[in-house]
This record gives C-alpha cells, sequence and structure tokens, in this order.
C-alpha cells in the first residue's frame, strides 16, 4: 500500500517527519550514528517483534521490560527466553512457513510467543478471547494455523480444532493432562541466538467482528511507532500498563511501542480496577493502554493525588463523553481516544485538545493515515454531520483484508458508521 497509493512526494514527507518524530522520542539518537545505524538494521532484518526486543536487549539488558502476575522479566531475559523457544520449537518441526495461533490472556506465555514466533519468520495471529467451538476452529482452519498458544481455561474452546494442530500451553491451571508448557519448552532449550529468518516473522489480526478475513500486518516497524507517538506521545523509559488485549491492536501496538522506547510494560491477566491501581502505583505508569469499560472501573477507585501519569489511551470501545470527561477531571488533560480499526491499525485519534474542543470525538486520521465517509453509493461525505460508511487507509499497514469491501485506493470500509465535524473531528456513530 504505501508504494502503491501514495505519491514519492507524500513518502517522502513521511519519512522526514516521523524521523522527527523518533528523534524527539528518542528512538533516533543523532549523536550516536553508529548505534542508530546498527538499531535500524535490527529492526529491518528481524522485523518489529525479533528486532525491537534484540535492541531493547542490548541498549538495556538489565531494565525491567515486563511485569505480569509471576512478576518481572528484563529486557535480556526476554530475549533469552524467545531465543530458546525458538530453538525448542525449530526441534519440533516448526519453520517459516508455519502461523501460531495465540489464545491468550495478558502475560509473558503470550509475549514469549509472539518473539520466538518472530524470529522463525513465521506468523503469529492472536485469537479473539470469545472465539469457541465451530467459530475458532473455522479460523484456525482459515489462517492455517499449525499450532496454538493457550491459556488453561481456553481449553474447552479448543475441542473442535482438529487434533493435528500442535497445542502449547502458556499459563496453567493445574491438571491440564499432556499439554507441554512454554517453560517447559525454554529452560529445555539452549538461548543463543537462532538463525535470522529469510523474512521477518508477521502478524495477523483476526477481524472476526467484521467476519472478514484475518488482516496481515506487515509494517515497517520505526515509522510505525513514529505514527502512534506522533499523536499519542508515550513518554520514554515510564512504564506502561497495558489493561486492553494484547489480541487487539489497542493493546498489542502500545506494548510494542513500549518495546521500542524501553519502557516497562505492565500486564495483568484480569482487570480487576483495585489491583491495576496497585500496579500503577507501585511501578509508578506514566501511560495507561485501556478500554473505555477499564477506565470506568479505574474511575471509580481512589486515584493518588500525585499520580504522574501523562497519557491514557482509550480504545477497543466507544468512549462516551461523559466518561472522557470524568476522565480528564480526575486525571488531568491525558485522555487519548484512539479508534483502532483492525484494517488501519490507525484509523484516528483525539488528542486532549481534540477532547476539550468536541467531547466524544475520535479525532483525526494520524498523518500516513486515511479516513472518508463513503455513502451507499459509495460516494464520499464531506459535509459536516452526514453520517456515512467509515472507509480507512495506512500507508504502513501493508495489505487489506481479502475478499473486504470498498476496497478504493488503499481504503477499506471498517464496519462502522460516522460523520464529520465543523473542523473535520471524526465522531463514530456506530461501531461494528
Amino acid at each position: 500500500m504505501f508504494d502503491q497509493v501514495y505519491s514519492r512526494a507524500a513518502r517522502t514527507r513521511w519519512v522526514l517527519h516521523s524521523a522527527r518524530v523518533l528523534h524527539a522520542a528518542g528512538l533516533i539518537r543523532p549523536a550516536h550514528p553508529i548505534a542508530t545505524s546498527r538499531q535500524a538494521r535490527e529492526l529491518r532484518r528481524w522485523g518489529p517483534l525479533a528486532g525491537a526486543v534484540r535492541v531493547a536487549a542490548r541498549r538495556w539488558p538489565g531494565a525491567i521490560g515486563l511485569v505480569d502476575d509471576r512478576g518481572a522479566l528484563a529486557f535480556g531475559e526476554l530475549e533469552r527466553r524467545s531465543n530458546a523457544l525458538a530453538w525448542a520449537w525449530r526441534g519440533q518441526g516448526i519453520r517459516q512457513d508455519a502461523a501460531i495461533g495465540l489464545l491468550c490472556r495478558n502475560h509473558r506465555g503470550p509475549v514469549d510467543a509472539m518473539l520466538a514466533t518472530a524470529k522463525l519468520g513465521a506468523q503469529v495471529v492472536p485469537l479473539p478471547s470469545d472465539l469457541a467451538g465451530d467459530r475458532l476452529a473455522a479460523v484456525v482452519q482459515r489462517e492455517g494455523l499449525t499450532s496454538v498458544v493457550y491459556d488453561h481455561e481456553f481449553a474447552p474452546a479448543l475441542l473442535a480444532v482438529p487434533g493435528r494442530v500442535k497445542r502449547y500451553l502458556a499459563w496453567t491451571g493445574g491438571g491440564e493432562g499432556e499439554a507441554i508448557t512454554l517453560d517447559e519448552l525454554i529452560a529445555a532449550a539452549p538461548a543463543h541466538e537462532p538463525p535470522r529468518p529469510a523474512e521477518p516473522g508477521g502478524i495477523t489480526l483476526v477481524s472476526e467482528a467484521a467476519g472478514s478475513r484475518g488482516v496481515p500486518w506487515r509494517v515497517r516497524p520505526a515509522h510505525f511507532a513514529a505514527q502512534f507517538l506522533d499523536r499519542i506521545p508515550m513518554p520514554p523509559g515510564r512504564a506502561l500498563l497495558v489493561a486492553s488485549p494484547l489480541d487487539r491492536p489497542g493493546g498489542l501496538v502500545p506494548f510494542l511501542v513500549a518495546l521500542a522506547l524501553g519502557s516497562t510494560a505492565v500486564l495483568s491477566r484480569d482487570v480487576d480496577a483495585p489491583r491495576l491501581l496497585t500496579r500503577i502505583v507501585r511501578y509508578r505508569c506514566a501511560s495507561l493502554a485501556l478500554t473505555p469499560v477499564v477506565l470506568d472501573g479505574l474511575l471509580a477507585t481512589t486515584f493518588p493525588a500525585a499520580l504522574p501519569l501523562r497519557v491514557v489511551v482509550s480504545s477497543g470501545g466507544a468512549l462516551p463523553a461523559d466518561l472522557g470527561n470524568r476522565a480528564r477531571a480526575l486525571l488531568g488533560d491525558v485522555v487519548h481516544n484512539w479508534y483502532a480499526a483492525d484494517e488501519s491499525l490507525l484509523a484516528a485519534v483525539a488528542t486532549p485538545a481534540d477532547w476539550r474542543a468536541a467531547p466524544g470525538t475520535v479525532g483525526r486520521a494520524p498523518f500516513g493515515c486515511r479516513v472518508a465517509l463513503l455513502d451507499a453509493d459509495g460516494q464520499p461525505l464531506v459535509e459536516p454531520g452526514r453520517v456515512g460508511a467509515v472507509h480507512v487507509g495506512n500507508l504502513l499497514a501493508g495489505g487489506t483484508a481479502p475478499g473486504a469491501d470498498g476496497v478504493d485506493e488503499g481504503l477499506v470500509a471498517s464496519g462502522a458508521a460516522g460523520h464529520f465535524d465543523r473542523a473535520g473531528r471524526l465522531f463514530l456513530d456506530a461501531r461494528r
């Protein structure tokens, strides 16, 4: 999409713009050109997942990269664990043509699996947790999954999945029988660097809510981080609480950006508000990535007055105006309302300034993204207040959903309806 839809001038403007954003975030260091060049080479060769953890492990090997219900892991440990899992899976015949599904909550297990899959050059497919039975079996077949990594509570959901699909247990609850665990594989394998794959591994999001095929991400990692940071300026080196599911853009994308920034990602298998608040305070989280439902629960607790929040990112559902206004009153002018359409990752973002001016808006498309409203005849709507079908595009998404309706010059129907206000800000009238 990047090369086919956007002009050379537009691509050049984006490269220059992304360089400025990455420099401001500390990811490009002009004073250290050799280190910056090495970092760019790692990301280019290994892709956004494996490349990011390799860079982080070299820059901050002892810094805490992840905290979950089992404790903390340094960036160097994340690198070694994913190396070991990649070797173990190679020994079981998993190669670059494989596709591995993840049916997990937020913890180190899916992170280990994502990083190891990327190091094999395979495709990782996060699966929505509400998939089960025949629906799950259909997705497994459709996406060509050869293996599934799962948490124990999802074992019944796998009963309809063919036995040829290998199972690996990420989180145990006791009594799982013969299922092999990721920890067992990691403990028994070497932790040195595996061979670099011919092509970096990728990620496929399953857009089951729209009834469409999975949407493959083939993104340029550094540029995509710039696109996110341009509208959502997560502070580098500061902890991020990820309370949105890692199987959705709202959880996965901030986690990947945190990895690139050298920030601690704080994960939790549940979204119990008091427990989340304890972790926010303990790790002095400067950023939160959560759904409106989780945000509502957190606001019902008592927040410490001195909590150093810089960014609150709400996605994965409509953020009502009254809820966003309460969050702004209690947490400060830090709320970012992100419309994270699966088809384009970053469809639109309302910054704190956008929200002040128009509570309830999802804002505007970030640099390099496109949002258009089409009527029933496929004609663009530009008049304020007129409701149309939301179509989205992203020069970094690298593909569209096969068979999706409404593809027009890189735009894909998102399944949502919305309208623009007089300032060009997008409002969603109905989500899919």
